[in-house]
């Protein structure tokens, strides 16, 4: 079976294979209404004015023109940057969560059957807790302005830049959410979870020097299944960086060198390359660090992660700042949380030099 491969690239492909529609939420006035996103292989339908921008605030029916615009310029953005950590994590969606989560909640029911004997008690299966850390809602917002200036120039294609600008913005910061704590653990406290380069040359014995580069990125990789496998905790995916895709790709396939055939490598169902993401806000730059080019994680997924929704982006209106000169105001925010027990399925594997 081929090893899938997920990457922002990967998924936008995806995405030209056929037609989607899609029903995105957003406020005004505190009355809920909807904006039908559409994305026709590949192309995504988008909204265009009919009227001056400044005519688009002037009453409630035309702000209702105007957030649809808004909110479907967001999700161009949004498709612009995927989110890649979907296969890892199991959704959660409930209004009703609490702000805090003890460790104890992740639970998975055990259950074990076994031969009965006359007069004994059945066994009877029970709830077991992963070993994670409390998990936390957090609200996350941010807020798009139009001035105006953007008004009395009609400037709709600063609007656009904008808007798009937001939806890319909450793609990353949820790929930073979901895939940063995985990046950033220290596995080194923890010494089964860390698997030290296996450098071979080309006959395939150990070597410290003058090693060859593809043989001893499968031979890490077959190591790092092994360990996870010992700690009973097989990993099926890998997180990698965009650059060291390629090679981990050849690694796990089959290839010829020197007189040996060697066989696909088994295991790992599916890649994941993320380098992380950047910008830079007024004077402030923020960036999302991606994994390094010496480093794989090889995660069992869903059982020990958990992507917690209370509420997805929401998108308002406000009314205008005179002070400021601005006309419209625009917020949007998310209320998340995370769950990740690291150490019960997380393996570290510190790649070769290529």
């Amino acid at each position: 079976m081929a090893v899938k491969v997920i990457s922002i690239e990967t998924l936008k492909d995806a995405k030209r294979q056929g037609t989607f529609e899609q029903k995105v939420p957003f406020t005004l006035n505190h009355r809920e209404y909807a904006a039908i996103k559409r994305i026709v292989n590949g192309e995504m339908e988008v909204f265009s004015f009919n009227r001056p921008l400044g005519e688009m605030i002037t009453t409630d029916a035309v702000r209702k023109e105007l957030m649809e615009k808004v909110v479907l310029d967001v999700e161009l953005g949004r498709e612009a940057t995927p989110v890649l950590f979907t296969p890892i994590y199991e959704r959660l969606e409930d209004s009703n969560f609490p702000e805090v989560f003890e460790a104890k909640w992740a639970q998975r029911g055990v259950v074990v059957f076994a031969e009965h004997i006359e007069g004994q008690e059945v066994r009877f299966g029970h709830l077991q807790a992963e070993q994670g850390p409390i998990a936390r809602i957090v609200t996350y917002a941010a807020g798009i302005e139009y001035t105006e200036d953007m008004v009395e120039y009609n400037r709709t294609f600063d609007m656009e830049e904008i808007n798009r600008a937001f939806g890319e913005a909450y793609n990353a910061l949820l790929n930073h959410l979901h895939l940063g704590p995985i990046i950033t653990y220290s596995y080194a406290n923890a010494n089964t979870n860390t698997t030290a380069p296996v450098l071979v040359d080309v006959e395939g014995n150990p070597a410290t020097s003058g090693y060859h580069k593809l043989l001893s990125l499968r031979e890490t990789l077959k190591q790092g299944l092994a360990d996870a496998r010992k700690e009973k905790r097989p990993g099926t995916i890998l997180l990698v960086a965009g650059e060291r895709l390629e090679h981990v790709q050849e690694a796990l396939g089959s290839f010829y060198v020197r007189g040996t055939d060697y066989p696909p490598l088994s295991g790992i169902e599916q890649i994941i390359a993320y380098d992380g993401w950047e910008a830079e806000v007024g004077k402030k730059k923020v960036t999302y660090n991606g994994v390094a080019n010496d480093k794989a994680y090889l995660i069992r997924p869903k059982r020990g992660f958990k992507e917690l929704i209370k509420h997805d982006l929401r998108i308002d209106a406000t009314m205008p700042d005179l002070s400021r000169l601005i006309e419209a105001q625009i917020v949007g925010r998310a209320r998340r949380g995370v769950f990740a027990a690291l150490p019960e399925n997380v393996q570290e594997i510190k790649l070769p030099d290529f």
